[in-house]
């Protein structure tokens, strides 16, 4: 995911989007902020307006996210095989939010009926990550 600037009305900016591939902790408390990642925003800050150098403005916060995504980036939605009754819909990153109404109404439709006419899950299957 590329760094993205986003200018709020209260005149804050939100600077986000440094990507890596991290295992996510067991603990809340030990998701921090990468410091490189931290760095490479602030630089980018600076390339984006001479209003947001360390000189001109106060950093408010610095936090890290973790947005869960497959090896394909394609979530899996469905029924777990070894667990009946239990489903899974994950893998989204940050489409999520956006998607969330269509894969809802889907896991709904399969809890339901069995199956989902609302869209067509085979493509979310986990069986394309087993060999």
């Amino acid at each position: 995911m590329d760094p993205e600037v986003f200018p709020r009305p209260t005149g804050e900016v939100y600077i986000c989007g440094m990507s890596a591939e991290e295992e996510v902790p067991d603990d809340p408390e030990q998701i921090i902020g990468n410091p490189a990642s931290i760095l490479m925003l602030k630089r980018l800050a600076k390339n984006v307006s001479s209003h947001l150098t360390e000189e001109e403005t106060q950093v408010k916060a610095k936090q890290a996210c973790f947005l869960l995504c497959t090896d394909d980036s394609v979530p899996v939605i469905g029924e777990v095989p070894e667990v009946k009754g239990c489903y899974v819909a994950t893998g989204h990153s940050c489409w999520g939010i956006l998607n969330g109404l269509a894969t809802g109404a889907a896991v709904a439709e399969l809890v339901v009926d069995g199956h989902a006419t609302i869209v067509d899950l085979s493509c979310f299957s986990h069986a394309r990550f087993v060999a």
